[in-house]
């Protein structure tokens, strides 16, 4: 009996150690495969999601450089004009900056970068807006100016320190300030020490006209909105942006076109003269207000069409990103577009700087970047002379 019992011991004993025998080489394999295709998976899974996310990001980042620099410029296109009435025909009525037409101050300046025909470029546009106002609240008549000689008064004080305030913004002998936006005169002396700002008497304020203390002082000068085109033009960075006076304020904007309505630069339209309606030109629909009342390609130095007759200034801004795409998938290979190049009011992109890729030099080529194109139309304040 007990020798039957150790050999079923022995029995059962045997039977457990085969069934603790370890997976075949054969489901090793399985195993293996299947987690790799696991892993692969969620490889293209993440380098999709990362891909895709930079796009989106980058999308984003044009979108708001375009919206930066369309509110920047409208804006100023808006105050364009502002503070010169009552520009007088003496030494104030000379040209500030590079704003102006035959010696005189003009708000508007159109500078098409072919204004004979389609542009091959970006244009340029060149503003008189006034500086001052809210910003600087300190920029106001200290009292009420005192009516002195034939001619007015020709001297304003205001509060302490804003004269130098002033100056360090561009006052100069030879600025013209703006006095409430009604008058505009030429400065010919600026003293910190008892702040007043002195103008010449024969461009003295006329009596009766009078100031009541707060009123702002508006400093007008001229800026110059241009695209860059070189990373030196954009202070080091990576071209393009958008520039105001030479200061980059938006990067990403390649391409900048204008076009202009206009009341009162057609001879034959109420005999030339202004009449509070945009001029209808040649080849719109007759007596109504449409696109082909913009005029893209002029000059504006020749009369009746001078700029002090704009009255709408329509804006074309185009923004593009600043990295190439790259493709969604796990092939670091760079998207591409399917969409031909971009016609922007007369400028198609097909020909001139983009023609061998943006600039000339941009790597990679023009069919990798996404872009944006953001149109208004704004009224300005334009006033003439």
């Amino acid at each position: 009996m007990k020798r039957q019992q150790r050999h079923e011991t022995q029995i059962c004993v045997g039977m457990e150690w085969q069934a603790q025998q370890g997976m075949t080489l054969i489901e090793l394999m399985v195993g293996i495969v299947i987690t790799l295709l696991v892993v692969a998976a969620g490889f293209v899974v993440l380098t999709t999601t990362e891909k895709s996310t930079r796009a989106n990001e980058q999308t984003v980042d044009t979108q708001q450089n375009a919206r930066i620099a369309m509110e920047l410029l409208a804006r100023d296109i808006k105050m364009a004009g502002f503070g010169m009435a009552g520009m007088l025909s003496g030494a104030a009525a000379t040209t500030i900056g590079t704003c102006g037409i035959g010696g005189s101050p003009v708000p508007v300046v159109p500078v098409d970068q072919t204004p004979a025909g389609a542009d091959t470029g970006p244009d340029q546009i060149r503003l008189l807006v006034p500086l001052g106002s809210s910003a600087n609240p300190t920029w106001t008549v200290a009292n009420s100016p005192t009516v002195g000689g034939s001619n007015g008064f020709s001297q304003i004080t205001l509060p302490s320190g804003a004269v130098t305030a002033m100056q360090t913004n561009g006052l100069a002998v030879g600025s013209v300030i703006s006095i409430g936006g009604a008058v505009a005169t030429k400065v010919t002396n600026a003293d910190p020490s008892s702040n007043t700002i002195s103008f010449t008497e024969t461009d003295a304020i006329p009596g009766p006209a009078t100031f009541a203390t707060g009123t702002p002082v508006y400093l007008l000068q001229c800026v110059t909105y241009d695209v860059g085109t070189t990373s030196a033009a954009c202070s080091g960075g990576t071209a393009p942006c958008l520039r105001r006076n030479g200061a980059v304020i938006a990067e990403g904007i390649e391409d900048l076109q204008f076009e202009y309505a206009c009341d009162g630069c057609v001879g034959a339209v109420n005999s030339g003269i202004a009449d509070g309606i945009v001029d209808d030109q040649a080849g719109g629909t007759a007596g109504s207000f449409d696109a082909a009342d913009f005029v893209t390609n002029s000059a504006w130095a020749t009369t009746p069409m001078t700029s002090d007759k704009i009255r709408l200034v329509k804006i074309f801004i185009v923004a593009r990103q600043m990295l190439a795409d790259q493709g969604l998938g796990e092939v670091n290979q760079a998207g591409v577009l399917t969409a031909g190049p971009l016609q922007v009011s007369d400028h198609n992109h097909a020909n001139g700087v983009f023609a061998s890729g943006d600039y000339g030099t941009l790597n990679p080529p023009y069919t990798q970047y996404r872009r944006r194109v953001l149109t208004r139309t704004v009224e300005t304040r334009n006033l003439g002379l």
